[in-house]
C-alpha cells in the first residue's frame, strides 16, 4: 500500500491526476494549512483524504504539512510529491515499478523559467539537477521510501523544526536511485524577487544538508568563475558544451544553455548572497533560517 502525500492549498490538476491513478490499496493525503484554504472544503473522491495541518510554528509550511500527513498515513510505503508539475502518463505506476526494482527512488527536477531566471537556470541545472542525480540526494517533489528506510517518528519531529523537506530527507535515506525517467521540468517565476528567494533557499539548503559540502560548492563556483575571467574563450566553450550535454541528458530543449558562460560568472554572487542572507519568502510566508533547526516564521 502506498500513501501519497501532496501538500497544496487548492484542488488542482495534480490532485485529479494522482487520485485517478491510485491502486486499490493506495491512498492520497492532500494536506493544506488551514480551513480557509480552498481545498479544505473540497469533496474528495474515494481513497483521498484532505487534511488540515495548521499554520507552521518553527518550520516551513510544506515541512509542517508533510509531518502532519506522515503521522496519519497508513501505508508501508510513502510517496511525497508536489502540485507544480504534470503527473500524467501513468506516473504513479511508473514510480511504484521503479520502487519495486530499486527501493528508495527519487525523481529529478529541472527548474526552468523566463526573465532573470534564465541567467540562473544553467547554474541550477548543473548544481541542482545533475548534483542531485549524481550525489545520492532526493527531491521532495517525487520521492518514495518505506517505513523501514527511516525513523519515521524522528523524521516527523525534525520536519517540524526545519525548512527543507528534501534537504532533511537526503541525510536520512541511503542507496537512493535517481530515475532519469522521472525528470520533471518545473516552471518558476523569473522576477528579481522570486529568483532571489529561490537562490537563498537553495543555497541555505545546500549549507545545512548532511550530504552536501558548502565549502566544495563555494570553492567550485569561485574557481570556475576565475578561470572564466582568465581564459574566457575556452572556458565559455566548455561551459556551454557541458550545460548543453546536461540539458540533453535530462531531455530539456531550451536555448538557455547558451547563457552558461555568463551564468558561470555571476554564480559566485548568487552563492555569496545566498549564504549571507537568512530571510526569504516561500509559498506566501517569510522565514528566517539561521541553522538547520533554527527557523522563525516571520509572516
Amino acid at each position: 500500500m502506498v500513501s501519497v502525500l501532496l501538500p497544496t492549498v487548492e484542488w488542482g490538476l495534480a490532485c485529479e491526476q494522482v487520485a485517478s491513478q491510485l491502486g486499490a490499496d493506495d491512498e492520497l493525503l492532500v494536506v493544506c494549512d488551514t480551513d480557509a484554504d480552498p481545498v479544505a472544503g473540497h469533496d474528495p473522491p474515494e481513497q483521498v483524504r484532505i487534511l488540515v495541518a495548521g499554520d507552521p510554528e518553527d518550520c516551513s509550511g510544506k515541512a509542517n504539512a508533510l509531518a502532519y500527513g506522515m503521522e496519519r498515513a497508513t501505508g508501508d510505503r510513502f510517496l511525497w510529491t508536489d502540485d507544480d508539475f504534470d503527473h500524467g502518463d501513468d506516473w504513479l505506476n511508473r514510480v511504484k515499478a521503479l520502487a519495486d526494482e530499486h527501493g528508495v527512488v527519487t525523481g529529478v527536477p529541472v527548474f526552468v523559467g523566463e526573465d532573470w531566471w534564465r541567467l540562473a537556470e544553467p547554474f541550477s541545472a548543473l548544481t541542482g539537477s545533475l548534483g542531485l542525480y549524481l550525489g545520492g540526494q532526493v527531491w521532495g517533489g517525487c520521492v518514495t521510501f518505506t517505513r523501514d528506510d527511516v525513523d519515521v517518528e524522528r523524521l516527523v519531529a525534525d520536519l517540524r523544526r526545519t525548512v527543507s523537506d528534501d534537504g532533511l530527507l537526503s541525510g536520512r535515506l541511503h542507496d537512493v536511485t535517481a530515475a532519469r525517467s522521472l525528470t520533471e521540468q518545473i516552471y518558476v517565476d523569473g522576477d528579481v524577487e522570486s529568483v532571489r528567494n529561490r537562490m537563498v533557499r537553495f543555497t541555505q539548503t545546500v549549507r545545512f544538508e548532511e550530504t552536501s559540502s558548502t565549502a566544495g560548492l563555494v570553492f567550485s563556483v569561485f574557481a570556475f568563475a576565475l578561470a572564466g575571467l582568465l581564459w574566457p574563450i575556452p572556458v565559455a566553450g566548455l561551459a556551454t558544451a557541458t550545460v548543453a550535454a546536461v540539458y540533453w541528458f535530462f531531455g530539456v530543449r531550451r536555448s538557455t544553455f547558451l547563457l552558461a558562460y555568463p551564468a558561470l560568472l555571476v554564480a559566485p554572487l548568487l552563492v555569496a548572497y545566498g549564504l549571507l542572507a537568512t530571510e526569504f519568502e516561500w509559498g506566501g510566508r517569510r522565514y528566517r533560517w539561521r541553522d538547520v533547526y533554527d527557523v522563525t516564521v516571520l509572516e
